[in-house]
């Protein structure tokens, strides 16, 4: 039966696998009030998570006017299905996504909605980020519907699905789950732990009457925590995305190029956390602070004087991001606060830089 709240009435789904059936029970029970159906996977072993997906998406409600889908490895924010509503009466007719993993490309621009105080992030990823997603009916039930091959990733398929039919997906800022990382299911294990870029600390009702970070956007700066080094991702509306970007010099104006920067960059060094530089090269931390600093040139119209309140908690998730299958996580523990204050500096002079905005070469005209 979905659960009603004003003009939203939500069914729920969680997808799960029997391995973990345990688990998606307990998931269950805490969201007694929504409601949710297990659909669990029975499908062969090695085909994805896709089928089983098709499965959930289907399994809209008879009067819902949106559908959720949560996988079994997330953690709901204090005052989840409140927030939920709340988000979804904001956007109805958009795809929202309540959970971004801290080193996605998508993830830096929720660090820029924390800053400017807003609630929202375009999702600007390959994939749809799908631990926790909700569609209006109709779109669930045509995603469902659109599968010809059911195996491979769900992630990739909405994304897909949702790019050609012309729907925005945008992640709420917070993220109202958090991901319970585990042994993955879906092949992912190599790509080290995804926890939330901005996790809710609390059940504070989140106001999320807000712009939307990264409208018009359509190059995005990203440092992948595959390559560690800055580049530059299409993420316009039209044509494909794809896994490989372009240097962070093709598309750094004159002046504002890496070479230009390095004086700026050891000023933000001398005055970091002398352990930052202990840990990670000079030249690496320079390819993390230049994405930060893109990032910042990016906003179309520069940044609020102060950052606004989430701001901290999400720039101290982007040295993990970046840095998670590479140093000892008690390691970046420790640098997670003075290296988010570094990324955050970054974010900061790009912003203030002197360029016409919203610049021609990432915005779209």
């Amino acid at each position: 039966m979905p659960h009603s709240d004003g003009d939203v009435h939500l069914s729920t789904v969680i997808m799960t696998h029997p391995a973990r059936a345990d688990r998606a029970r307990t998931l269950a029970e805490q969201l007694g009030e929504l409601s949710p159906v297990l659909v669990v996977d029975t499908g062969p072993t090695g085909r994805g998570n896709l089928g089983n997906a098709v499965r959930a998406w289907a399994a809209v409600g008879a009067d819902a006017t949106h559908h959720l889908v949560l996988q079994d490895d997330v953690i709901p924010c204090d005052g989840f299905a409140e927030q939920l509503h709340r988000a979804v009466r904001a956007r109805p007719d958009d795809a929202v996504s309540l959970f971004c993993e801290w080193g996605s490309r998508t993830a830096g621009l929720v660090r820029a909605a924390a800053w400017q105080g807003w609630s929202w992030a375009r999702a600007v990823d390959v994939y749809t980020p799908s631990q926790g997603l909700v569609l209006p009916r109709q779109a669930a039930l045509d995603f469902a519907a659109s599968v010809t091959d059911p195996t491979g990733a769900d992630d990739l398929a909405l994304s897909a699905h949702l790019r050609a039919t012309g729907r925005r997906t945008v992640v709420t800022v917070p993220n109202l789950v958090e991901h319970d990382d585990h042994l993955s299911l879906t092949g992912n294990g190599f790509q080290g732990l995804r926890h939330a870029v901005c996790p809710a600390a609390d059940a504070a009702p989140v106001d999320f009457d807000t712009a939307v970070a990264g409208e018009g956007l359509t190059w995005v700066p990203w440092a992948s925590w595959m390559r560690v080094h800055a580049e530059w991702f299409y993420c316009g509306d039209q044509g494909e995305l794809t896994w490989l970007g372009e240097f962070a010099d093709t598309r750094l104006p004159d002046g504002l190029r890496k070479a230009d920067l390095s004086e700026l960059f050891y000023t933000d060094l001398a005055a970091a956390d002398p352990a930052l530089p202990a840990a990670v090269s000079e030249l690496t931390l320079f390819e993390y602070w230049t994405t930060y600093f893109a990032l910042g040139l990016t906003m179309p119209d520069g940044t609020r004087a102060e950052p606004g309140p989430l701001a901290a908690t999400a720039f101290a998730t982007a040295f993990a991001g970046l840095f998670r299958r590479y140093l000892p996580m008690p390691t970046v523990a420790a640098l997670q606060a003075p290296a988010g204050q570094f990324a955050a500096a970054a974010f900061r002079r790009g912003a203030d830089a002197d360029l016409d905005r919203p610049h021609a070469g990432w915005h779209a005209g």
